[in-house]
């Protein structure tokens, strides 16, 4: 039987937009999770007001779903502590599935779980992989690549418009590490896809079909928008001392981030959503 109630836990970020956008598109019914009031509220979302961090304040929200996908995730802080409330958060809303009888469950986890030297962010989500697998639910746990879209949200552009202005394309290390881009748009299809053909207690990278490496990413990217800089590389050793106060990891950060497993790609063409995304700018 297909899963066609569906509560989106982090359905107002990035990613959970597209999502829940693509799963109304498919006539799913969505429930929405929020710490606030929407800005813009749809009439065909259920909308729940709560807190992964409150227990109690979950219960209603998992009422008559037959799948929960959770997006919810702190993501990149100077506040190292704060990472510990991912693991927090999703015991919270296990427990809750469990006691309301929902047993289907997608937990959004990243392509940093793969990477064996990692920093706070992927050793989080690697613990929260660990609660998932010893939940007992049915679930899929979806390790997304990095994600970006045809917006001035994503760090594409961000960094573009960095580049633009200092004629210089900073890279950390010697910038063969390659990695995987997907579309979020992709993203959202796919794990309509995975609704559909339920696979149970999977594990499941989400790719874009284009591998590259940094360095060949800064040659995409002066090809495409005809701009004169030069990539300047620095030591990973350099910024060691900046290490407490930087809002990344740079455990890991020179490291390949590639499927290493069952994998389901994205049709999106990197070379042809780059240049939408620079004449954004």
């Amino acid at each position: 039987m297909e899963n066609k109630r569906i509560l989106v836990v982090g359905g107002t970020g990035y990613i959970g937009q597209s999502l829940v956008s693509c799963l109304l598109r498919y006539n799913y019914e969505v429930s929405l999770l929020l710490r606030r009031k929407a800005k813009n509220d749809l009439n065909k979302i259920n909308y729940y007001f709560g807190d992964v961090l409150h227990k109690k304040t979950l219960y209603e929200a998992a009422k008559n779903i037959d799948a929960v996908i959770y997006l919810a995730s702190v993501i990149r802080t100077w506040n190292k502590k704060k990472y510990q409330e991912n693991s927090a958060g999703l015991r919270n809303m296990i427990d809750v599935m469990k006691e309301r009888g929902v047993k289907k469950l997608i937990y959004f986890s990243s392509i940093n779980a793969a990477i064996e030297q990692t920093g706070n962010y992927g050793d989080s989500k690697k613990a929260c992989e660990k609660i998932v697998m010893n939940s007992r639910l049915d679930y899929m746990i979806v390790r997304p690549n990095y994600v970006y879209g045809i917006d001035k949200r994503n760090d594409f552009y961000k960094f573009y418009s960095l580049i633009k202005k200092i004629h210089i394309f900073p890279i950390i290390g010697n910038g063969e590490n390659k990695f995987e881009p997907i579309n979020k748009d992709d993203v959202s299809e796919l794990i309509v896809k995975l609704l559909k053909n339920w696979q149970s207690k999977k594990l499941i990278y989400l790719s874009g079909k284009q591998k590259i490496s940094l360095n060949g990413f800064a040659g995409m990217i002066k090809k495409i928008s005809n701009k004169k800089f030069i990539s300047v590389h620095f030591p990973i050793r350099s910024l060691q001392p900046f290490k407490k106060i930087l809002p990344l990891d740079l455990d890991g950060i020179d490291q390949d981030r590639v499927a290493q497993g069952e994998t389901l790609y994205g049709g999106a063409d990197i070379k042809e959503d780059l240049q939408k995304i620079i004449k954004l700018i």
